[in-house]
């Protein structure tokens, strides 16, 4: 039977068996993704690995709610810019969000087919800053900066080790062999990102070690990356890199390191606590290792988007006001999958590792987010801000502006 008949990236173990032992086999046409009937709707998208639950999250409220369908491929960063600023189509399988669908009872979502010439992406994704990446941003295209993403140095839960200091890691990543750091020393033990993935450029600002320099074992997916390190015969020895969200799935099998960066006295999650969730270490300045998601389109050469549903689609991500409002609680999709809404930090940076100063959102949602995160807050619900004296009523929350 030929390969077709197993969907990508799905191919069983029983399902292999199975066909060895002669059972049929009914071959399954992926559906074309223009179909404007099951897809209705489209919004194109090219993101990286790390935004799939997002994605899931995201699109499931959106064709429940406004039957929008988002379509996208998963790469990286780099090539997320490339495909944007070259308004280059896309081509092949793409991962979409039928009618119905629940992230939880199906993890992995369909796919359909788009066939030549293709199409161009409505958005793009990355998730470090755009000077990260070789191309330069032409002046039509727009850069939406989105929720904060951060990233952890990962091992198997059986591993002894509990944190890892930035000197550790430039000269574990940095000179492999060389570097002599214990029980990091094995190349064929670190397993990486290639280049042009955003958790390598990003991790690599906060360890001073470029991207193309770095000693490991290049994995091209998040996913397997996680289950690669899980599996390692060697788990002392083994180290990897990891988006936090993405990391947060996997906690079963593995563990991140409290990372301490360079001029820093003590190592840090990205949480309160190795099992908390709350990303509390990066909403105020204490753990280093994290950047803004980008969700970049095209405009139509007047200034205004080429697409009206790709910006509606950003503008509802990001948490920025749209019209009519969502019938749904944007927000809570996002602090869901693990990433950090801008209106929930207390710090900014503007430069990939770069240092940190002071931030105070416009709109804060910090209320909500911890109650969010930790089922509690210590702020008063509400209803509207007749009832929050001199704050304001935000997502459920008085917020003291």
């Amino acid at each position: 039977c030929p390969p077709a008949c197993l969907r990508d990236q799905r191919r069983s173990a029983l399902a292999a068996l199975l066909i060895l032992l002669g059972a049929p086999c009914t071959l399954r046409a992926e559906p074309p993704c223009g179909d404007p009937v099951n897809l209705p709707n489209p919004v194109y998208m090219t993101v990286g690995d790390t935004q799939i639950n997002l994605m899931k999250e995201l699109g499931a409220k959106l064709r429940e709610t406004e039957q929008v369908t988002l379509i996208w491929r998963a790469t990286g960063s780099c090539t997320n810019l490339d495909a944007i600023y070259g308004d280059l189509p896309m081509t092949g399988n793409l991962s979409y969000i039928p009618a119905g669908y629940d992230p939880v009872k199906t993890p992995t979502p369909p796919v359909c087919t788009l066939a030549a010439p293709g199409v161009p992406a409505d958005i793009a994704n990355s998730i470090v800053f755009l000077e990260g990446c070789p191309a330069q941003k032409p002046p039509e295209v727009k850069d939406t900066l989105g929720p904060v993403q951060s990233f952890v140095f990962a091992v198997p839960r059986s591993s002894s080790q509990t944190a890892i200091t930035a000197e550790e890691a430039y000269f574990a990543f940095g000179f492999g062999m060389v570097g002599r750091v214990v029980p990091w020393s094995e190349p064929r033990q670190l397993l990486i990102r290639p280049v042009t993935k955003g958790t390598i450029l990003s991790m690599a600002a906060s360890i001073n070690v470029p991207a193309g320099r770095w000693q490991g074992v290049p994995i091209n997916l998040s996913q397997d990356l996680a289950s690669m390190l899980a599996m390692s015969a060697d788990p002392e020895k083994a180290l990897g890199i990891l988006g936090s969200e993405v990391y947060d799935g996997y906690r079963a099998t593995l563990k991140s390191l409290a990372f301490r960066a360079f001029k820093q006295q003590r190592a840090y999650f990205p949480d309160s606590t190795e099992l908390a969730f709350d990303k509390q270490n990066v909403r105020d300045g204490h753990y280093h290792m994290w950047s803004y998601t980008h969700w970049l389109q095209r405009n139509d050469g007047m200034g205004k988007p080429r697409k009206a549903l790709a910006q509606r689609v950003i503008d509802i991500l990001v948490g920025n006001a749209v019209s009519p409002p969502a019938m749904f609680e944007p927000l809570a999709g996002t602090i869901k999958v693990g990433l950090v809404p801008r209106c929930a930090m207390a710090v900014q940076r503007s430069t990939e590792g770069g240092d940190f100063s002071l931030y105070q959102p416009e709109q804060p949602c910090g209320c909500f987010y911890d109650s969010s995160v930790k089922g509690q807050s210590s702020c008063a619900t509400c209803a509207s801000s007749a009832t929050c004296g001199s704050g304001v009523c935000r997502h459920g929350f008085c917020e003291e502006r």
